[in-house]
């Protein structure tokens, strides 16, 4: 991808502008349109989904705000950081965050502003504050909830997986405080889960642009891997959804 042309690149971030920012498909998008102030008034979220967006599809890294801020003042700066980039691509993907010093599971957990019936993290079992967590939602197929989810074939419901990684990633940002609302979820669904079953819960912290903290997320039973995806929550000062 490092031999792409000027136009080239243009094209393609101008698909996946009409793709993440809904203008349809034959939007007009000249190369001098601003991102701020213009007709198209991009929001943190908007930024951030961008920037996941590009990311995933040339390679390269948008490392800081900083930065961010002097890539999108238009759509030919956007270009133009791309095309620079594009030799530098193909860096080390983000190991697996260490796990230095885990607390215990009570100490976390009590951080948490969900109670039962609404509390998807049974066990908390590793934490680097700040960076990731791991915990695990036991269930044994007495809840509530499979009374009608779906009767005589009781499944975990999708939103409630998405539900416990959310409060599992409200409980990665403890460091700063930070945990909060559910901004915008993109996870698949890979496996249906039935009880009883030990589903471990990971997140980690992969970008914070301002209010906004994007997280890697994967669900697993055993070996297999049920769901994964990421979850931008904003934060508020508390933790979860």
């Amino acid at each position: 991808m490092s031999d792409m042309s000027p136009q080239q690149i243009l094209s393609r971030v101008q698909l996946i502008l009409r793709r993440d920012l809904k203008l349809g498909p034959d939007a007009p998008i000249p190369p001098d349109m601003p991102f701020f102030g213009g007709d198209v008034d991009l929001d943190s979220l908007d930024i951030l989904l961008l920037v996941t967006s590009i990311e995933k599809e040339f390679g390269v890294k948008i490392p800081s705000s900083d930065v961010g801020q002097e890539v999108f003042q238009n759509v030919t700066t956007l270009v133009g950081y791309i095309g620079r980039n594009l030799n530098h691509a193909g860096g080390t993907p983000h190991e697996a965050a260490a796990i230095k010093t885990p607390s215990p599971a009570p100490d976390y957990l009590s951080q948490l502003p969900h109670r039962d019936p609404f509390r998807f993290v049974t066990q908390v079992t590793r934490i680097n504050e700040g960076e990731s967590a791991e915990g695990v939602w036991t269930v044994t197929g007495q809840e509530a909830f499979f009374a009608g989810h779906f009767p005589g074939n009781p499944l975990v419901p999708g939103v409630l997986l998405t539900e416990a990684l959310a409060q599992i990633s409200g409980l990665a940002c403890a460091k700063s405080g930070a945990g909060g609302m559910l901004a915008h979820v993109d996870v698949r669904f890979d496996k249906p889960v039935a009880p009883p079953a030990d589903i471990t819960l990971q997140s980690r912290l992969t970008r914070t642009m301002g209010s906004l903290q994007q997280f890697d997320v994967a669900a697993h039973v055993g070996e297999r891997i049920v769901a994964s995806g990421s979850i931008t929550l904003h934060r508020n000062g508390g933790s979860g959804s």
